[in-house]
């Protein structure tokens, strides 16, 4: 049978759920089941003491066909009312159940039947109203009491009533007591609520509540109904055990309360929640819920949910692209790529393509790798040529390109439309030049040129991130800067960045850019088709940019928006019909014997074919469109279509056309009438000395002027002269210095992102040092970690540099190296994220993150950090620290995450990854254009499709398109653009050559237009903080916050009087935490922006919970952080024996303390067995024994104490008489606290001293604040809670039998005769470890009752007296109070008494497991404690005294002395 494995990660959690089922029963957060027969609408739960109400659950009960049926549900979750479908809200089925999740830490589920469940995250604790009472723990307490009244059920239940406005409904009669019927049902509930399928959980819930209820349900149930009225507690029962981290067994049978299933599936008690699936199949990988009743597939099955037809094996999964769906074995094919369907997935083969390099727009060009730039330089540059080879492309604004050294014999030119020349080389070279509506150009360059290409088109390998690589052998930062580089001419001006969007010096023309530009992305538009293959973002920016900065608007909106059809094309996607709503007048427009074609793909009639034999239509090319001759006419040079007779004969010449335009050095000439009219002139120049001015007016033929100078920029680039032009230039063998003087070339500086360096300095460039050696950059090769970026409202950028904006709803893959069927046996490693979005566009205001490393699962949210131990056992393979603002997890395996707390996450990787990881940041390849992904191993455009793969839960929808945020809010865009001028402006100036600032001052824009209902500062300041961060790397540090711009108030945690903290522009070195104690880090990470403290010498630790430095921080273990003297958990006891405690010590190492107990003769190893512990009423009592020659042995087991967690017992009493009374709580956590803390709930890092208000906080009352008493600024008490010391008195001693082994199990004690003893016994510690001890012994009998008598300590019938050689090693993980015991020279000697009596009947308020009770009385043991301590050889004494009970047939006294006398070791 096939079981749900529950882990470890989901520990028992029945104190934060509350239920109804059934026949009107009831189960409060705190425990408490009770019935309450009411039929009207009730509060089921409310967050209602709060100050904003997150939630408010309303339940209506009706009796249908003699069954009481949950027929209405009304929920109130942020503002929303149910049904209804809001961003943070998730419906959906899961197995039987309606299943609501809320991001706020609400869980509801109903089986739409009788029963309904609501689990509340522990940040509502006592914090609740209704009928599930006020989630604060102490079972009765505040419920059932009302001003020391107690309260029945019925009079409880009443109280939650809420009428609807036109209603009076009637309080339910209480149930009239019925008859003895236990006798008659209860066999029946009592076999099957304690058959084997609830073995596990009747150790974990009590299961005598649930009998009496089937009990009581039978008696009250009509006969007809009686199956559906008992199953429904079973059913309870179940989901109960299962909250408990219980598993029960399949207990229903074809005769008892069967369940039938669709498909084939299998119904099943404790099944997955998480079902596997073909669009996820390693869904249950990452399952966090404990299990649920209901239907799920056979094993080795997955539900088919791309169908819907039920489980399947996985071989039988249909694969997805692009929307389509396809079987297992067909294919598809796409241009460079063909992909089969095997088992949901694909199996694709890349062929090698042609890389295409683009200029649209005369200044955004697409690189032979498809990066996206904009570059605005005014010079001549080299466009792409094969490095060390004779034929270059050059661009003056594309109307200049030159073959050096080859024959036009070497290259066609044609126009097979109107609006195109196609010119096509023998050498692997293509290129189409759009004339209409604007020139722009297309670079087509065979495979077998990659990676020998430079220039402004990049070096065509495949890899985006280091297409800005110059031939000096860095990779420039910015476009400006590595545009520079490739200019031809060293008289012209470097390129400068530009910020100025265009489209805001014009509404006008804004309004005109967001509407036609606006189609590109519309999904019912007319380029929707081409969506999934081509994503329209960059073309839509470009779209934008250009038709707000062109004189003729429509003319290049027109070239945009057919930009976006060609790049359609190239990818195999045809558009027809776009030009019927938009740029019209160019179909038009045709001259009369020419028609307008859409997609011609092949040669035109020509008057040259008429002569000679036309090549052309040789030549394959990308569709491109246009006007083209109709049938029997021939296009002439003149591009009209004559008649055969009307052609001409050919000579040599090319004219230059009527309105072409020619940028030369600053002056623009246009060619109008047959001659040249200019703009703008250059001044007669003064040349600085040495360089001497050319006038190439008065100069001889051949001579060249300035067009020829070399720089030491332009010292590699030949010489592409077209006439003289007239400068400044240097006198021979020197080159210009570009500060205006001559240098010799050995001397010439290298440059890097604008900034020039001497020979021999040195940079840095990501983690490599790189020297400058003649004029070339010689750079370390060390594998640098690469950045995934996500931040603000869902902006991401890849590990391969591709960014996108997606916004999902769901929880998401982000980075997992569980690629492919091969990866998923051999992956290490998940990371997830989900959104917590707020604003009324979805904006998110914060994120959760998941990290799945090894057997640990970490999860980041609300600004803090939790880990869970999945499964037993194995180190912690992450280190979290806090640096700044951030939130630092360094991993063991290469991968660290860095997170701001709030909505930034950066994750670092190893190159060893490279390649073998999957999710939302790419796979880490160096190719972008593979970064899109999916779960199916499909390669997709489509952002959506794209994300919606990688969702944790194939249930959650799917995400869709979002609405422009300053479209939908327009009154914010000014604000936004202004405040987010802050990216662009002087404050960031340094780093503008670094990092490129437009991306993030568009993504700033984007969310601070967003963030509508609050936290707009919190939005903008993030978007900002992004770019300071990656300014940052770089080691460009920007202080950029100031008072009133996104400023981070160090003083706050600074005490008063002192000034340890620090805002830190930078970011600061690793340093001592209590998370990291040795202040070594994994890995140095460099600037992290935030508060840093200055930690003095005598507190050195930074504790990162108080935000204090500390001289010592506690124990962690496993991520968990426990103060000095605390307990904690040890899974290491074997080897030093049963009476073994352990704490947190005060230097924070682990402490072992081992109470000596009466040992064997012979040194027998210590074995553990792990016996399921049994329990009783009142506790689970552990036994230890040890393998001994004698008849019995004594283990005595020592008082354990713990703090509490922080409890809030009473509510805030306003008024004059009014104040906070926490007097009752501390005795209802445990019933004789040790010790009291309080604090304020408010200010939980502060004394009560520094608060400053008048509190009473005492161990014997409790806590008590008067607002009569306040005289300062606060005159009403704040809010206060209490925790206290609970100790467990365990110091009765326990009697077993002895086995050859020693084991720890757990027992419950039944009426029997155990003999007491009264003994005392002396114990010598010597050097070499030789214990001796006698023992002298009384034996009296007694009688207990079950469950609760404290067990004496075990007797041998005979003294006798051991020596045994032993070691104790005391250090890693335990706790529990202690006495130290420090060696000197003159060792120390200790006494202790015990004298023992029995106390009264007082049930105990424990939080161990209750199991099965009987009506027998029980007893619990009491201890008053007193001890003496002096530190030098003294006897220390302690002793206890307890109460006579009259539980027991015979009083019980015992007595023991013993000395200890340690020496030292």
């Amino acid at each position: 049978m096939a079981h749900f494995e529950s882990t470890a990660g989901n520990p028992s959690h029945n104190g934060r759920v509350c239920s109804t089922w059934g026949n009107f029963h009831f189960k409060n957060f705190d425990g408490d089941i009770f019935y309450f027969p009411g039929v009207c609408n009730y509060i089921f739960a409310s967050n209602c003491k709060s100050a904003y109400e997150d939630f408010n659950i309303q339940i209506r009960r009706t009796m249908v066909e003699n069954a009481t049926m949950i027929t209405h549900v009304i929920m109130k979750l942020e503002g929303a009312v149910m049904p209804y479908n809001h961003m943070g809200v998730l419906v959906e089925r899961s197995n039987s159940y309606l299943k609501v999740s809320a991001k706020l830490g609400l869980t509801f589920l109903w089986n739409e039947e009788d029963a309904l469940l609501v689990e509340l995250d522990k940040k509502y604790t006592n914090q609740t109203c209704g009928l599930c009472g006020d989630f604060n723990g102490i079972p009765t307490n505040n419920e059932f009491i009302s001003q020391n009244t107690k309260l029945t059920a019925v009079q409880f239940g009443n109280r939650q009533k809420i009428d609807g406005p036109t209603e009076q409904c009637d309080d339910p009669i209480p149930p009239a007591v019925l008859k003895n019927c236990s006798s008659e049902f209860a066999s029946i509930c009592e076999t099957v609520l304690t058959s084997e399928a609830f073995t596990s959980c009747n150790v974990l819930v009590d299961v005598q509540d649930y009998i009496e209820t089937c009990i009581q349900d039978l008696c009250h149930c009509d006969t007809s109904m009686a199956d559906f009225c008992m199953c429904n507690t079973f059913a309870e029962y179940s989901r109960q055990c299962a909250h408990a981290g219980g598993q029960p067994l399949n207990w229903r049978t074809s005769e008892l309360c069967p369940k039938s299933c669709p498909f084939n599936m299998q119904h099943q008690e404790c099944g997955s929640p998480c079902s596997d699936t073909c669009s996820n199949p390693e869904r249950s990988a990452l399952c966090e819920d404990h299990c649920t009743d209901g239907c799920i597939c056979p094993p080795g099955m997955v539900f088919d949910d791309i169908n819907g037809a039920g489980c399947i094996p996985r071989k039988e999964c249909h694969c997805t692209y692009e929307g389509e769906t396809y079987a297992p074995g067909t294919s598809f094919s796409s241009k460079c790529r063909s992909c089969t369907c095997a088992g949901g997935e694909w199996a694709c083969v890349t062929q090698s393509c042609p890389g295409t390099c683009s200029i649209e727009g005369g200044s955004h060009i697409s690189t032979f790798d498809e990066k996206y730039y904009s570059f605005f330089g005014d010079c001549s540059y080299v466009l792409t040529k094969v490095k060390n080879q004779s034929h270059s492309l050059l661009n003056n604004h594309i109307n200049f390109l030159k073959f050096k050294g080859t024959t036009w014999t070497n290259v066609t030119i044609f126009r097979p439309s109107s609006f195109f020349i196609v010119l096509q080389t023998t050498f692997g070279l293509q290129l189409q030049i759009q004339l209409t509506p604007l020139m722009q150009l297309f670079i087509n360059l065979d495979p077998s040129h990659k990676g020998q290409t430079c220039g402004l088109c990049g070096n065509f390998n495949d890899v985006q991130t280091d297409d800005f690589k110059t031939t000096s052998g860095v990779i420039e930062g910015t476009s400006a800067a590595f545009g520079n580089t490739w200019k031809t001419r060293a008289d012209c001006p470097d390129a400068k960045i530009t910020f100025e969007n265009p489209c805001t010096l014009s509404i006008e023309n804004d309004k005109y850019a967001q509407h036609w530009c606006g189609l590109l992305s519309d999904t019912t538009g007319p380029f929707a088709e081409c969506h999934s293959t081509v994503n329209p973002e960059v073309y839509q920016k470009n779209c934008m940019f250009d038709t707000c900065n062109c004189e003729n608007t429509e003319d290049c909106m027109c070239a945009a928006l057919s930009s976006y059809v060609r790049a359609c094309a190239v990818k195999g996607v045809l558009l027809n019909g776009w030009r019927n709503k938009v740029c019209t007048k160019y179909t038009n427009t045709c001259p009369k014997s020419l028609k307008y074609t859409y997609n011609i793909d092949s040669c035109q009639p020509t008057c040259r074919s008429l002569s000679e034999p036309d090549v052309t239509c040789n030549i394959k090319f990308v569709p491109v469109d246009g006007c083209t001759c109709i049938n029997g006419t021939y296009m002439d040079e003149s591009g009209k279509c004559v008649p055969a007779s009307s052609c001409p004969c050919y000579y040599k010449g090319m004219p230059l056309s009527p309105g072409e335009v020619i940028h030369d050095n600053g002056i623009v000439c246009t060619c109008t009438y047959g001659k040249l009219s200019c703009i703008g002139e250059k001044p007669q120049p003064v040349c600085a000395s040495p360089m001497v001015y050319v006038d190439c007016g008065n100069a001889t033929a051949g001579v060249a002027g300035a067009e020829c100078q070399k720089s030491c920029q332009t010292l590699d680039m030949e010489c592409y002269k077209t006439h003289c032009v007239s400068g400044c230039v240097c006198p021979h063998n020197y080159v210009l210095d570009g500060k205006g003087g001559c240098i010799a070339p050995e001397e010439c500086p290298c440059v890097h992102n604008g900034d020039s360096y001497s020979p021999g300095e040195s940079i840095r460039v990501g983690c490599n040092n790189c020297t400058c050696r003649n004029r070339k950059w010689h750079c370390s090769e060390e594998p640098c970690l690469e950045t995934c970026s996500v931040y603000g409202d869902g902006h991401y950028m890849t590990f391969d540099g591709k960014r996108f904006d997606f916004e999902g709803d769901c929880e998401y893959v982000l980075i997992q190296n569980y690629c492919g069927k091969k990866g998923l046996d051999q992956g290490t490693f998940r990371v997830i994220t989900e959104n917590i979005p707020c604003g009324t566009t979805g904006t998110t205001c914060s994120k959760s993150i998941k990290v799945f490393l090894g057997n640990y699962e970490l999860v980041l949210s609300d600004g803090r950090s939790d880990v869970i131990q999945r499964t037993p056992g194995g180190e912690m393979p992450f280190q979290i620290r806090s640096m700044g603002i951030y939130l630092v997890v360094d991993t063991t395996v290469g991968l660290i995450l860095m997170w701001d707390k709030k909505t930034s996450i950066f994750i670092k990787l190893s190159p060893s990854f490279q390649g073998h990881v999957c999710g939302l940041c790419g796979n880490y390849d160096g190719n972008g254009n593979n970064d899109f992904t999916t779960r199916s191993q499909s390669v997709v455009g489509n952002v959506l499709e794209f994300a919606n793969s990688w969702k944790v839960s194939s249930t959650c929808p799917n995400a869709n398109q979002t609405k422009d945020p300053c479209t939908a809010n327009p009154y914010r865009k000014s604000w936004a653009q202004k405040q987010c001028s802050i990216i662009t402006s002087e404050v960031f100036a340094k780093c503008h050559s670094q990092v490129e600032p437009n991306e993030y001052y568009q993504a700033c824009v984007d969310d601070a237009c967003a963030c509508d209902t609050g936290g707009d500062c919190e939005c903008f300041c993030t978007a900002v903080a992004a770019y300071a961060q990656a300014c940052n790397e770089l080691d460009i540090c920007i202080s950029w916050r100031t008072p009133s711009i996104c400023p981070l108030f160090c003083d706050y945690y600074n005490p008063q009087g002192e000034c340890e903290w620090h805002y830190k522009p930078c970011g600061a070195p690793c340093m001592k935490t209590c998370n990291n104690p040795s202040g070594k880090c994994l890995h140095e990470l460099r600037g992290l922006e935030g508060c840093y403290p200055h930690c003095p010498k005598n507190k050195p630790y930074f504790d990162e919970e108080t935000m204090t430095c500390v001289s010592n921080c506690g124990c962690y273990e496993n991520g968990k952080h426990y103060k000095p003297g605390m307990q904690m958990p040890s899974t290491q006891n074997y080897g030093i024996g049963g009476c073994i405690v352990a704490i947190c010590g005060p230097n924070g190492t682990l402490q072992r303390v081992v109470y000596d107990c009466p040992i064997s003769a012979s040194p027998t190893p210590f074995q553990f067995s792990t016996t399921p512990p049994a329990t009783t009423s009142t506790g689970t009592y552990f036994i230890a024994s040890k393998i001994t020659s004698s008849p019995t042995t004594s283990v005595c087991v020592h008082e354990v104490c713990q703090w509490s967690e922080w409890y809030d017992g009473s509510l805030l009493i306003p008024g004059f008489d009014g104040g906070d009374f926490e007097t009752s709580a501390g005795k209802a956590i445990c019933r004789h606290p040790e010790k009291i803390q309080c604090r304020a709930e408010k200010y939980p890092h502060k004394s009560i001293e520094e608060i400053g208000q008048v509190v009473h906080c005492n161990v014997s009352f409790g806590l008590i604040c008067r607002n009569e008493d306040q005289k300062g600024e606060l005159h009403i008490c704040l809010n206060y809670q209490i925790k206290v010391l609970c100790c467990d008195d365990y110091s009765h001693c326990l009697t077993t039998r002895v086995t050859p082994t020693l084991s720890i199990e757990t027992s419950a004690s039944t009426p029997s005769t155990v003999p007491t003893t009264s003994e005392t016994s002396t114990f010598t510690p010597s050097v070499t470890k030789e214990i001796t001890t006698t023992t002298t012994e009384t034996t009296t009998p007694i009688t207990t009752t079950p469950s609760t008598a404290p067990v004496p300590c075990k007797t041998t019938q005979t003294p006798y007296s051991t020596t045994q050689e032993s070691t104790t090693t005391y250090s890693t993980t335990l706790t529990t109070q202690h006495i130290e015991i420090s060696t000197t020279e003159k060792p120390p000697e200790f006494h202790t008494k015990h004298q023992t009596t029995t106390a009264s009947t007082i049930p105990p308020e424990t939080e161990h497991i209750h199991g099965k009770t009987t009506s027998t009385p029980t007893t619990q043991t009491q201890t008053e404690k007193k001890t003496t301590y002096t530190t030098l050889p003294t006897t220390i004494t302690t002793s206890t005294s307890r109460a006579p009970t009259s539980s027991q047939t015979t009083p019980i006294s015992s007595t023991s002395t013993s000395t200890f006398t340690p020496t030292p070791t």
